[in-house]
């Protein structure tokens, strides 16, 4: 029975690995705005720390990242890898470049 076990531990092994491997090709799925609202909400969205920093740094109306008149890709992504302020330095271990890109996308064409 010990010798089932073990001999089924690099199966297991290999099952729980691609189950990962299929999430993170479901993640590179999603929307930009699914993206936005799940990893960026719990501050970006209306009432979150973030907008409520950025409603005193910026034009009325404009807080809401979603809601932005203007706001570029280029300015999301160098904000999140670099961090500003309150924001947090996000690597790409934390959210990849491709899930960013997606996201600054969304925000860029959505304002």
């Amino acid at each position: 029975m010990k010798a089932l076990v073990m001999a089924s531990m690099p199966l297991v092994a290999l099952a729980g690995a691609l189950s990962l491997a299929r999430a993170a090709e479901g993640d590179a799925q999603k929307s930009g705005q699914q993206l936005f609202q799940e990893r960026c909400g719990a501050c970006h969205l209306e009432g979150g720390f973030g907008t409520r920093v950025l409603s005193r740094r910026v034009p009325e109306g404009q807080a809401e990242l979603e809601k932005r008149e203007v706001l570029p890709a280029a300015l999301t992504t160098a904000v999140v890898r670099r961090g500003i302020g309150s924001m947090p330095q996000i690597r790409e271990g934390e959210l990849s470049d491709a899930d960013l890109q997606a996201i600054a996308l969304y925000l860029e064409k959505g304002s």
